[in-house]
């Protein structure tokens, strides 16, 4: 083996974690989880929805291209000449599938018995993109009629509308999929173009989890890619991939939306615009969301059974934290038949709790929780995927989470409570018509 392997070891987790890079800048992560039948390889990049703007890697040439491109690129790298790589996973009694977000696009596989077949076939989804005029038209009208269906989904539409009051500039206000309008402008052209410069290898990941002998596989998937020579040329240079984004201005777009649709039970959103931050900060930011949702928000608590008591709500509350380098926020989530109510309910609650003193006791039975859940967890292998991931991706310290978890402070919580300021505060409604 000569490929340099560093080990990442986390002894809370009882986890071990292998990293190397392969010759043509591949990062490779392989996660060793001793006595799982099941395994999970996935080939990933970190480009998402938000990326519309960068230097063609070919031409050198910045250039803008269409709102949707990358959940366009993910559904059509599926397809292949005379076939759907999709259907022969499937025969292979292999589960696959992918995913887009703002900031990666990943496709895996699950299986018990045909993993280097798996691997293989992964390699060959991601190294053999076939687009034609044809097919781009025909995914066009395809994946139209799949942003019509989340135009007319009111989850979908309350967080969105959220994000649209948040955000001036930035594309995270767009829905992952594009518009209907924007996709029309994709071109097999504009496809090869994302696909040459974020589908190259120094901007990609591959990730094994399970029993697996580390050598051998690191070996076998680089076996695969070099199957494809013309993408694994020793000589070749590794191009710095360099994206651009419109700045984003600490104001809110717009303090409240609402939106009526044909619904049972009005719903909303509350969000807070954070200034964005990166690496471990981002990893805080998210472990500390989780301790004020299940102290504040869980059903747990007081506000919850209070307004549990009055009708208001029926199912818990959720308070989520997203971000990334270029966007950041909190959303508290909620539906109530009587949702004005509610909505005063919420900003005064969350008013009171940035002039409350932390209760330690709640504080430290939480913390226990997380740690115990934390160490459960270490037997599923999505939460250790999903981990590895976040660390990728937020370029941060890949246990960095158990790490916060165990030296996290009630004062930690209270400086997050003040940084949601009131007017970095948007609502998003969506009631019946």
């Amino acid at each position: 083996m000569i490929n340099k392997i560093d080990v990442k070891v986390c002894k809370e987790l009882d986890e071990q974690t292998y990293v190397t890079t392969l010759k043509d800048g591949l990062n490779v992560y392989i996660c060793k989880k001793p006595g799982f039948e099941k395994k999970i390889g996935m080939f990933g990049t970190k480009y998402g929805s938000i990326t519309n703007n960068f230097v063609d890697i070919a031409t050198g040439k910045k250039i803008k291209v269409p709102d949707g491109i990358a959940h366009f690129l993910e559904h059509k790298l599926f397809e292949k000449e005379g076939a759907n790589a999709l259907d022969l996973f499937s025969k292979m009694g292999v589960s696959s599938n992918a995913y887009t977000s703002f900031d990666q696009t990943v496709f895996y596989f699950e299986t018990i018995e045909k993993f280097e077949k798996s691997i293989e076939m992964l390699v060959k989804l991601i190294k053999e993109p076939y687009f034609t005029d044809e097919n781009v038209e025909k995914e066009q009208g395809i994946i139209g009629q799949e942003i019509s269906m989340y135009d007319d989904e009111p989850n979908f539409m309350v967080y969105f509308n959220t994000l649209r009051a948040m955000y001036i500039n930035s594309p995270v206000r767009i829905d992952i999929a594009g518009t209907i309008e924007s996709i029309s402008h994709i071109t097999k052209e504009l496809l090869y173009t994302c696909y040459n410069t974020f589908y190259s290898p120094q901007n990609m990941f591959f990730l094994v989890v399970g029993d697996v002998d580390v050598e051998s596989t690191i070996n076998l998937i680089e076996k695969n890619i070099k199957k494809y020579e013309k993408d694994y040329d020793k000589t070749k240079e590794i191009l710095k991939i360099e994206k651009f984004y419109e700045e984003e201005p600490d104001s809110i777009y717009e303090k409240e939306i609402t939106k009526k649709m044909d619904i049972y039970m009005p719903l909303m959103c509350i969000g807070y615009k954070l200034k964005p931050t990166n690496g471990n900060n981002s990893v805080k930011r998210q472990i500390i969301s989780e301790f004020i949702s299940d102290m504040y928000f869980s059903k747990l608590s007081d506000f919850y059974q209070e307004e549990y008591d009055k009708g208001l709500i029926s199912e818990e509350l959720s308070f989520d934290y997203e971000g990334s380098n270029e966007f950041s926020h909190v959303i508290i989530s909620c539906s109530s038949t009587n949702i004005q109510k509610l909505k005063k309910d919420l900003i005064r609650y969350l008013d009171e709790l940035k002039e409350r003193e932390i209760d330690t006791e709640l504080f430290e039975l939480i913390k226990r929780k997380k740690i115990g859940y934390n160490c459960f967890c270490a037997d599923n292998l999505s939460i250790s995927y999903r981990r590895i991931i976040d660390s990728i991706i937020n370029d941060s310290n890949m246990y960095e989470d158990v790490n916060i978890i165990n030296t996290i402070t009630p004062n930690d919580i209270k400086d997050f409570l003040m940084s949601l300021e009131n007017d970095k505060r948007v609502v998003s409604i969506v009631t019946e018509k």
